[in-house]
């Protein structure tokens, strides 16, 4: 989907809810996504699936989800703290998109999701990328989280009618739980 006139006006909108501070934010989200506003669309595509688990994000709709979004953000007076958040959920996406990691274990299941199309992985990517930056994961349970990602989706690609891949905030939630219970018996 071409997400160039509704990124336009993501822009246009957050130009004229934010102070000027935080515009400086919005220019490195620019920067990042190298102005590509078809890129950044399919990005807070995702990241509204990760903010909205439970809801479709539908395409001729972003714009308006993205607003709804904002709007409770701005209710909540957490704007630079968001802004934050999409610039580094931003770069953990662009990491996934071009494959660009020194990390071994993220670059060997990156490089299974992106070959097997599985596109719908990327919000729960991203979350894994993010708790792990932030130490909420140790090492182990980021490996054996990408490891089962990685198998998952091998088996769908290898039998689609049997399994399909619907990562969501819940289930990357039971996931960390599961696996550190699992590293601490």
């Amino acid at each position: 989907m071409d997400y160039m006139v509704q990124t336009e006006k993501i822009f246009k909108y957050l130009d004229l809810n934010i102070e000027i501070e935080d515009k400086i934010t919005i220019s490195k989200i620019k920067q990042i996504f190298n102005n590509d506003l078809n890129l950044f669309g399919c990005f807070i595509k995702d990241f509204l699936m990760i903010k909205n688990p439970n809801k479709t994000i539908e395409d001729e709709c972003l714009y308006n989800d993205f607003v709804l979004y904002f709007e409770n953000v701005i209710t909540k007076n957490e704007i630079k703290k968001e802004l934050l958040e999409i610039y580094n959920f931003g770069k953990y996406y662009l990491t996934i998109v071009f494959e660009d990691t020194n990390d071994i274990e993220l670059q060997n299941t990156i490089l299974i999701v992106n070959s097997c199309f599985a596109l719908d992985s990327y919000p729960y990517l991203m979350i894994l990328q993010d708790k792990y930056k932030k130490k909420e994961i140790n090492k182990n349970s980021y490996i054996l989280m990408l490891q089962s990602i990685s198998d998952v989706i091998l088996k769908t690609f290898e039998n689609p009618n049997n399994l399909s891949i619907k990562f969501n905030e819940t289930d990357i939630a039971k996931k960390i739980s599961n696996t550190k219970e699992r590293l601490v018996s």
